[in-house]
Order: C-alpha cells, then structure tokens, then sequence
C-alpha cells in the first residue's frame, strides 16, 4: 500500500492541533511495522517540517505557498489528483478538513472539528463561506471520514448530513516531546512568577478569553487566590491585559518553552467554549499539571475523572474551581496522579493502527458510505 497524507494546509506553528495532529500521526506511522508507503504532500512554507528518518516516507514538496488560501486549494483541486496518480498512490488521507474532489483513488478525509460554524467571527462570512462549501464537498465525496472525538462525530453528521454510525472516531494523544522528567529547568526567554497557573491562547473567540481574565480576577478578589495567571500563545488584538495585576503575557513560544512553562504550573486552566477534542488538556496531565476546565463539548471527553470542572459562560463557576484547585495540594496531588493515568490511555501509535486500518477496509471496499 502507498497511502498519500495531504498536509498542503501545513503553516509550522500557526496552524495549531492540525499540526499537533499530523506530526502525531506520522510519528505514530514510523512506530509501526506496516508493510506500507507513505508520501507526504507539503507546501512551500513546510518544506522543511520534520519526517522520520524512514525509507517508508517520502517527502513531496508542492509548488504552492499556503499563506494564499485561493493558491493552495487552486492547486488541491487542480494539480495535486495528478501529481497522486503519477505517484503511483493507492489512497489520499487529507488530515485538514478538505480534500481533492477528483482524485484516480479513494479519499479519506479528517474533520476535527465544525468550529468555523459554531464559533466564527461574523466579518469573516465570505470566507466562512468557501470554506464550509469546500469542507461540505470534500466531506461528501470521501470514501471515509474521520474525526477525533464523539462530541465532534456527532456534530460533523448533523451539519453534513452524515450517518452517525458511519463516521469514524480515532481519539488524538499529547505531544510526546511536551512530557518532562524532573523539575522544570530555568528559562531565558520567559520569566515565570513564583506561583502561577497557565492557560493557552488563541485568537479565535471559542478559547473564552475575556471570560477567563473576567475570572482570574474575581479568584482574586472574591476567593483570596494568590496565585498569577501565564498567557502562553498568540491573543486576540481587543483582549485588554495591560494594567490588570497578576496576568502575564509571553506571546507565542516554541515547543521547549512550552513545556518549561507547563511544568511550573500550579493548573492548567482551560476555559473554551467549543472544542472538537482539546489537546491542552492532555498535554498538561501527560506533563503532571492538575487540570481545571470547561464541561462543555469535547472535553470532558478528554479529561474524563481527572480535571475539575466548571461552566465555561460563568466567570463565577470559572473563578471558584480555579480557587478551590490553587488552595488545596492534596486536590492538585490527586488531579496530577489521575491526569498521569488517563493521559498514559492515549498514544499515537494507536492513532496509527486505528488510522492504518480504516485505510485497509477503505481499499478492500468494506468502509461503509457516510451519505
């Protein structure tokens, strides 16, 4: 078998867990023993992103920068079924919700999420708009679809028109190199306060920021927290943190920064309103960092038993479950014990071996249609 894996939606380091997701898939591939080839479709600005050192992967760098949405799926719809066909390539995974409409062999399409429906910003409507017709037309014409969780399973069908029972859940894992033996090392490119808890941002108005600082101030005021509050990641250009006590701001960091700056949490606070899985949430119980979160779509999916949970559209709820977390160690000791545990259930060599044997039933014509 030569299966084909289009990442031509690759931006290393803006695209967020479509990037976690591909590099964990690949990695997971390289772990197994499957008697398969892998081409590895890429865009300019990818180029360079890392494979395994394994004669099963090749990579194939396209002429097409993807900073240019209209170029890159010009040339997905185009000029990338040929360049599969000339490959030799029995199927096309495309992993970022949308596919070549016309391809020589089967499609097996990701959706991980319908967060341009539910959460998209109202002056981006043009482009809400291609994009979910692209994702409608590439979700139609796979042989297989695949998502990551079962809040988003259900969520693709019924904004697709799927059967549930067709659409095939295969459950994501944390970073490997996010996961820290020993006490955090000192960094030189962020200065972290004695006592704090971490939270991600995003631009996208699914993350709950504004409630979060909202939040983060009333633990403060109200319940006595002492605690302060480290904003790893882009932010959104109206989020006001100047001049509010206790929130620091570190702008985007690399991997290794990350990981310093999570295992020096107190918590992980996770406020989202909407998630199709919830990646920060595994990644901080794989690190060893008590989890304080939203009880909202996917994520409790995730955290099962292992987090405290709270109403991400109550500041109130929010600030309570943060406070009672930072005060109680023999809490956070407990959440770091079960977080450790569930996060050890995922792996991306069994992402691999589930994905690997969709592939298998797409080419022996025994996936089921999910129309």
């Amino acid at each position: 078998m030569i299966a084909g894996l289009n990442l031509l939606y690759m931006l290393p380091g803006v695209v967020g867990g479509t990037e976690t997701y591909a590099a964990g898939l690949v990695h997971g591939l390289s772990l197994t023993d499957e008697d398969a080839e892998f081409r590895i479709y890429l865009n300019r600005e990818s180029a360079d992103w890392p494979l395994p050192s394994d004669p099963r992967f090749r990579r194939v760098v396209c002429p097409v920068q993807a900073t240019s949405r209209l170029a890159r799926y010009w040339h997905e719809q185009r000029r990338l079924p040929t360049r599969v066909a000339l490959d030799g390539v029995d199927l096309l995974h495309s992993l970022g919700y949308v596919a070549p409409l016309r391809l020589s062999c089967p499609s097996v399409l990701t959706v991980p999420d319908v967060h341009q429906l539910a959460y998209g910003r109202p002056a981006e409507w043009p482009r809400r708009l291609v994009v979910g017709e692209f994702v409608r037309r590439s979700v139609r014409s796979a042989a297989a679809v695949i998502t990551i969780s079962q809040f988003a399973r259900a969520a693709v069908a019924q904004a697709y028109g799927l059967r549930v029972e067709a659409i095939n859940v295969v459950l994501l894992a944390p970073k490997p190199r996010l996961h820290r033996v020993g006490p955090p090392v000192a960094s030189s490119s962020v200065r972290l306060p004695k006592s704090y808890v971490v939270a991600f941002g995003s631009v996208t108005p699914n993350k709950n920021l504004p409630r979060l600082l909202d939040a983060f101030e009333m633990a403060r005021t109200r319940f006595g927290l002492r605690h302060d509050l480290v904003l790893v990641g882009r932010l959104p250009g109206e989020l006001r943190t100047a001049g509010r006590p206790g929130i620091v701001v570190t702008g985007y960091l690399e991997d290794e920064a990350v990981a310093i700056v999570l295992a020096g949490a107190e918590a992980l606070v996770f406020p989202s309103i909407y998630e199709g899985f919830g990646l920060p949430v595994l990644e901080a119980m794989a690190a060893g960092v008590p989890v304080v979160c939203s009880n909202a779509t996917a994520v409790p999916e995730v955290a099962g038993e292992a987090a405290v949970y709270f109403d991400p559209l109550d500041a109130g709820d929010m600030a309570a479950a943060l406070a009672r977390v930072c005060a109680d160690p023999l809490l956070r000791a407990d959440l770091r014990a079960r977080g450790c545990a569930r996060a050890a259930t995922f792996g991306w060599e069994r992402v691999a071996h589930e994905t690997l044997a969709i592939y298998r039933r797409v080419l022996g014509g025994e996936a089921a249609t999910a129309r």
